[in-house]
């Protein structure tokens, strides 16, 4: 877990999943770029089949629709349908709709080298749909055969005379004249309503032909043209329809296949079956079904969808050709494969998942780099710190750039150098002033002003310092001082004392100044017995043994800061304060002499002899004296900490 706290792993933590986001963002924008381009691709061939389908079916309308409505118009079809002499009608129209038949197929059929460009090489029992090899009776070799058929109906829908429909058959085939019957009254069924309803004008519907002679199924695109008399009354409708020609979708698969991408496949739905020389047979019912299912679930007439055919993605794109007639429907279906697209798009993920690799392990590199150039630093730093925070002020950490880390580095060793600066000033304060006295300057400067408090005052001198100091050198008599003053410091911090000074041989201790600890007296007493306990302790180690008298007195002084503006020393004033140093002074060695305050304000158990009054300098009355006649008791003090 500290891992993950520190700098480097959050590093990690930020760059990995910027870079991971970015490959993966910019891969999903060029699959769907790619996608997309694939698409319109596919839409441009559909739609260019569709135009092409649409100008050859403008061309069939503009040629079949006026004739057709001119001959439902002709006044002997008229009269023979009105009349029902059924052969008379037939008579007239067969042979000018039949050739008119064969002149819309043969001018739709491609030229025979183009035939063989567009049509797979067939084979022997294969024929191109609508032509038939036959030799017709009045016709060279080789002419189309018609596919083309007429009926004329009634105002029921009813073949007119019970009469087959007539169109080009061979006897023992489907496409008999019964089976015509029957498909020519299938077709005109409009779920119970009226022929003459829903022919107002001339209509188009489309037709599924099973096998056709020997040919595959055909598409019939099937014209139904209303016959009115000279009142415009209804009296039935002239039927004629021909093979749906697949010149378009055998062009835009020969085109389309050369593509990286693969062929577009085209086919016509009707009858929930497909026709198309494009589309494998396998893939007709499937492909059928996605197809009629979606028009199910949706009423749009033109549709584009994705599906799974075979485990394999493919591209449907459809569109209804006859949406408002209310005849049979034909759809036009274009199928596209997806699988080459598929397997680009996984090449590409492939490279992308590769590169990401690549990248993240850069970026890995990247990150060491920096986060080496950054987290060092700082662990320096941090170093530091804890150096600080133990003391050791002298700890410097290497600037190692000119950056914003460099000049970080230079202002914590410019603040360590402070730092060394106030702890010297420190220690130098705190040696020429109490520790205490020091702290409370540093933390309140009005903290020591002038005040009255009840203070007991020790001092402590060396008995016949100046006669054993004459012989000795200098240094020897600093050091023994400095260990003697030493000593005795560390007494009076142990009870709570405050050194006020140091003169000479002589150290000046307060109790209840600046603070107080409620039993200041009984505090005072104790520091001197133990001090006179550490000088013996000292004595037997020491080349030039030494013994101090104690003086204490007790009651109320002046104490505060007292000095220049440059410098200040906190001290005590007052009576109190002499009759101490003259207690001191009278004090023989290892003697603790006391005033009255501080014997009564020390506990019983602390045995006092009194001493006969005596006159001291300085003071005008007699003064009564105690002398410590027994050992102290030892105290559990603590000094207070500020």
């Amino acid at each position: 877990m500290k891992w993950f706290s520190s700098f480097r792993a959050r590093l990690f933590l930020t760059i990995f999943p910027v870079v991971a986001g970015v490959t993966i963002v910019s891969l999903w924008v060029a699959e769907r770029r790619f996608s997309a381009s694939q698409q319109h691709l596919f839409e441009e061939q559909f739609d260019a089949q569709i135009g092409v389908f649409d100008k050859s079916r403008e061309k069939r309308f503009e040629a079949l629709s006026s004739r057709l409505a001119e001959v439902a118009k002709d006044p002997k079809l008229v009269g023979a349908v009105k009349s029902g002499t059924a052969p008379a009608a037939r008579a007239i129209i067969e042979p000018i709709l039949q050739d008119l038949g064969r002149q819309r197929l043969e001018s739709e059929a491609p030229p025979s080298a183009n035939a063989r460009f567009l049509r797979p090489s067939p084979r022997p029992d294969e024929r191109p749909v609508g032509v038939d090899r036959r030799q017709q009776p009045g016709g060279a070799p080789g002419s189309a055969a018609l596919s083309a058929f007429v009926a004329l109906v009634d105002a029921e829908g009813k073949v007119l005379g019970g009469q087959t429909p007539r169109g080009d058959f061979k006897p023992g085939t489907k496409d008999n004249p019964n089976s015509l019957l029957k498909r020519s009254e299938q077709f005109l069924q409009l779920k119970g309503l009226k022929l003459e309803d829903v022919l107002k004008e001339q209509q188009v519907g489309y037709k599924l032909i099973d096998e056709v002679d020997e040919r595959r199924d055909q598409i019939r695109e099937i014209f139904v043209t209303p016959i009115l008399d000279a009142d415009h009354r209804f009296l039935g409708a002239l039927i004629f329809g021909l093979p749906l020609p697949s010149v378009s979708e055998k062009l835009l698969y020969e085109q389309s296949r050369r593509m990286e991408q693969g062929a577009i496949m085209s086919g016509i739905l009707a009858e929930q079956r497909i026709v198309s020389t494009t589309i494998p047979e396998w893939k007709r019912e499937e492909v059928a079904q996605i197809v009629t299912e979606a028009m199910e679930h949706s009423n749009r007439q033109h549709r584009e969808l994705t599906a799974s055919i075979d485990g394999v993605r493919h591209r449907i794109i459809y569109r209804v050709l006859n949406p408002k007639s209310p005849f049979q429907n034909a759809v036009q279906v274009n199928l596209f494969s997806l699988a080459n697209i598929d397997a680009e798009i996984a090449e590409l993920r492939t490279i992308a998942a590769e590169i990401v690799g690549g990248a993240l392990l850069v970026s890995a590199g990247l990150i060491l780099f920096i986060s080496r150039g950054l987290s060092g630093p700082v662990n320096e730093l941090v170093r530091g710190t804890h150096e600080i925070e133990q003391g050791n002020f002298d700890y410097r950490v290497p600037v190692r750039s000119q950056d914003e880390v460099g000049r970080l580095a230079s202002s914590f060793n410019e603040m360590a150098a402070g730092l060394a600066l106030q702890e010297k000033y420190r220690s130098i304060l705190n040696a020429v002033a109490d520790r205490t006295v020091a702290e409370r300057l540093m933390h309140d400067d009005n903290a020591l002003g002038g005040e009255v408090r009840d203070v007991s005052t020790l001092f402590c001198d060396i008995r016949g310092f100046t006669a054993l100091s004459e012989k000795m050198a200098p240094p020897e008599v600093i050091g023994l001082l400095n260990e003697h003053m030493t000593a005795m410091t560390e007494v009076a911090y142990r009870h709570g004392g405050i050194v006020d000074k140091f003169v000479g041989d002589l150290i000046m201790v307060l109790f209840g100044a600046p603070i107080s600890h409620g039993d200041d007296a009984r505090r005072a007493v104790a520091c001197a017995a133990e001090m006179h306990a550490v000088r013996h302790a000292l004595n037997v180690h020491t080349a030039l043994p030494l013994e101090v008298g104690i003086g204490i007195a007790t009651g109320s002084v002046v104490a505060g800061c007292v000095g220049s503006e440059q410098r200040l020393s906190y001290t005590v004033l007052g009576s109190r304060v002499n009759l101490a140093s003259r207690l001191c002074s009278i004090a023989q060695a290892g003697q603790i002499v006391l005033d009255d305050e501080t014997r009564d304000q020390l506990p019983n158990d602390i045995e006092c002899e009194a001493l006969q009054p005596m006159r001291l300098k300085g003071i005008a009355e007699l003064v009564r004296c105690w002398r410590i006649s027994a050992n102290v008791p030892e105290l559990d003090v603590r000094p207070e900490v500020l």
